[in-house]
Order: C-alpha cells, then sequence, then structure tokens
C-alpha cells in the first residue's frame, strides 16, 4: 500500500520513465526509503503532463535500452520541457553499461546505474543521495560542502579561491585594456583613423578572444579542482590507517579474520614485514586495474610508496593488451568497469599462458557472495572490499605473493 501511494504522487519530487514498472521493484524500494514523492510513469503523454505540472527535480530514465533512454529524454527536451534545474540518472542493463558510461561522459546524464541485475543497491542509494542533495536548498547544501571539504583538504579549496581570484583580476585587466584603447586618441584626423581601424580589426577582437580562452580555461580548472577536491577526500578516507573499514577475505576458504589478531596490527607499521625475505619489492611487478581514475592513483600510490613497481590501467582490455606482452607478479582487478568487466577479464587472463597461475586479487564494494563464488572459480587468489585501508591493501597483496 505504501508503494502504491508514493506511485500516485501528484506533485513527485522524482519521476521515474520506464517501459515496465514491474521491472523496478529493487529500485522503488530504495526510491521509497529516501524519497516520500514520486512516480513511474510510461507514457509521453503523461511525462509531458508530470513534468509541465511540476518540474520534478530528478528523472530517472529506465527504459527497456539506452537509446530509448536517450530518445524520450531528447524528445522533452525538444518539447522545452527541461529547461530548470534538474538532475537526470540513467538506469540500464549490464550488457550496455559501456554505452550509459559514454552517455555520462557526454554530459547527457548525471549518472548512470546498473539495475539489470542490480547488485550494487548502495551505489544507487548514494547517486540518489547526491542527486536530493544537489537539487535541495542550494545554500545548505554548499555549507555542508565547505565544512566536509575544508576539514579534508584547505590546499585545494585554496586553489579553487584562487583560480576565482585570478580570473576576476585577469578580466578586470583586459576591461582596463579595452577602456585604454576607447580613450586613446591620435594626434590628426589620419592617425584617429588609423587607430580606430587598427582596434577595431586585430585589437579588439584579440582582448576578446584572450577573455574567452581565459574564462573556459579557469572554469575547467576550477570543474577539474573540484572533482580531485571531493574524489581525493574521499579516497584519503577509505585509505585512512583505519583497519576497521577493511575486509580482506581469502577466497578459497572465505574464513574471517580473528579479530584478536586483527586488532594486534600496527597501522603505521603495515605487514610489509611479513613478505618473504627471498624477494625484494622493486623486483615486484603490481598491475592495478580500476576504471576509478582516483582510486586506481591512491591505489597506486600506496603501493608505490611501499617499493613496489607499479602499472596501473583503466580497463580490463587494457590489462589483457598489457598481460600478453608482459608479465607481472600480482593484479588487482576491479569488478565493474566499462567494456569488460573484472570476471571476463579474468576469464581472458586465465587464456594467457603465462597467466594462467598469476595471483589475481579482485577489488569491489559489491557484497553479493555468488559473484564473488562466480569470479573465484577461475582462480582468484583473494578480494578485497571496498572501501579499503592502507594497510590492509597491502597485506592482501603480500599474502598473493607469498602464496
Amino acid at each position: 500500500m505504501h508503494n502504491t501511494v508514493d506511485h500516485a504522487q501528484r506533485r513527485p519530487k522524482v519521476i521515474v520513465v520506464c517501459d515496465s514498472p514491474t521491472e523496478l521493484a529493487g529500485v522503488t524500494e530504495i526510491l521509497s526509503s529516501q524519497v516520500s514523492e514520486y512516480r513511474t510513469l510510461t507514457t509521453h503523454k503523461d511525462i509531458e503532463e508530470v513534468i509541465l505540472k511540476t518540474q520534478p527535480s530528478i528523472i530517472i530514465l529506465a527504459r527497456e535500452t539506452v537509446a530509448k533512454s536517450v530518445e524520450s529524454y531528447r524528445l522533452l527536451a525538444q518539447s522545452e520541457l527541461l529547461n530548470y534545474p534538474h538532475e537526470n540518472i540513467l538506469l540500464c542493463e549490464n550488457k550496455e553499461s559501456g554505452v550509459a558510461f559514454r552517455c555520462c561522459i557526454k554530459g547527457i546524464f548525471t549518472d548512470y546505474f546498473i539495475y539489470k541485475p542490480m547488485y550494487e543497491n548502495y551505489r544507487f542509494k548514494m547517486i540518489l543521495h547526491n542527486a536530493l542533495n544537489r537539487t535541495s536548498d542550494v545554500n545548505e547544501v554548499h555549507k555542508l560542502r565547505e565544512e566536509h571539504f575544508g576539514r579534508i583538504d584547505e590546499n585545494l579549496k585554496a586553489l579553487i579561491d584562487d583560480a576565482a581570484n585570478y580570473h576576476n583580476k585577469a578580466s578586470d585587466t583586459l576591461n582596463s585594456a579595452r577602456e585604454s584603447l576607447d580613450n586613446h586618441k591620435g594626434i590628426n584626423q589620419v592617425q584617429d583613423q588609423l587607430l580606430t581601424e587598427l582596434k577595431n580589426t586585430h585589437l579588439a577582437p584579440l582582448i576578446d578572444s584572450l577573455e574567452s580562452q581565459l574564462k573556459d580555461s579557469i572554469d575547467e580548472l576550477q570543474s577539474r579542482l573540484k572533482d580531485k577536491r571531493f574524489s581525493i577526500a574521499e579516497l584519503a578516507a577509505m585509505l585512512s590507517e583505519k583497519d576497521g573499514a577493511l575486509s580482506v577475505h581469502n577466497v578459497k576458504n572465505e574464513q574471517e579474520q580473528n579479530p584478536k589478531d586483527h586488532n594486534k596490527v600496527n597501522s603505521s607499521e603495515p605487514q610489509s614485514q611479513t613478505l618473504n625475505a627471498k624477494v625484494e619489492k622493486s623486483d615486484i611487478k603490481v598491475m592495478v586495474v580500476e576504471d576509478n581514475e582516483f582510486y586506481r592513483e591512491m591505489v597506486s600510490r600506496v603501493l608505490i610508496d611501499e617499493g613496489y613497481k607499479v602499472i596501473s590501467v583503466g580497463t580490463g582490455l587494457e590489462a589483457i593488451k598489457l598481460l600478453k606482452k608482459q608479465k607481472f607478479s600480482v593484479v588487482l582487478l576491479d569488478l565493474f568497469m566499462p567494456e569488460l568487466d573484472g570476471y571476463n577479464t579474468t576469464k581472458n587472463l586465465r587464456n594467457i599462458p603465462h597467466c594462467k597461475q598469476l595471483p589475481i586479487i579482485a577489488i569491489s564494494g559489491n557484497k553479493n557472495k555468488d559473484i564473488i563464488r562466480k569470479w573465484a572459480t577461475l582462480g582468484l587468489t583473494g578480494y578485497i572490499t571496498k572501501p579499503c585501508t592502507k594497510s590492509s591493501l597491502l597485506k592482501a597483496v603480500e599474502k598473493a605473493i607469498n602464496q
């Protein structure tokens, strides 16, 4: 009965555009836990009517294919119904994750989520939570972000402020140059005519071009800094020295670590001392395969600082190409990646002669043990559950190498 009421909301904050609401059981369950006002819609006429009357803050596209979702959104945009601030989230099947990823990179959608099959419920909760925050009261969200980022990374925050100040100062300088040109007069009519021609033909367009390039550069710089600030702040917290944030599992026996032994670990002295003394870390070549750029960089940096040789790639296809040419001591492999996921990457790697016994450590935030067990049949050495800590990451790598 609760879901029925939610689906019938007349002024929903969130709408779900779909072909069949019966296929959205998991999605609507999460929606109802975070949003009291949402509605699923199937016909274009109903969608237009609801958007026109209520202007929902979040539009979720979950049609049969990504192409159909894009087409639905395009029609709404062409009808000029979307000319107001809103977030749009694309839901898709696993086989279309690469297409969905590209749609988001191109800026068509704010984010995407794989709901067939629905592996990572918490990821969808986070996507929805962030979207709701961004579309709520701007001042409150701004305060929250300032407090969060300011506490974690003042330097990056200062860089963003410096970029904005630089933009303002440079704009003032260019405006002064324009005024100076306008006020400058020649000593006679011929000079006035030459100066006017020079200003209109060359100098003014040059100043306008410089100002435009400056604005675009500063905007992109600020955008990148904000993305980096947010991601590094999150990942720094994930890889902090608090061991309780990570669970390292041995896939072969799936036994939990002994809490007493776990408490004895000194986070300032990672388990690198347990590595076989005959093997020098500088001789150990580790590959990190992770599509999230900042997580990839963070994991790689931890391993490099520990003395390992590290090569990182962003896709399973890149990993396969590289492993066909080079030998590695161990591979850390993410589960969910565009184009080729961790399971199928492992499957392909096991067909490479020198990779049949290669230690592979799975990295995933996925909690579905059935998926991990299926993956483990291909020969995993272990898996690390995101988010992870520095000491637990090093311990997993050392364990894989020693085995």
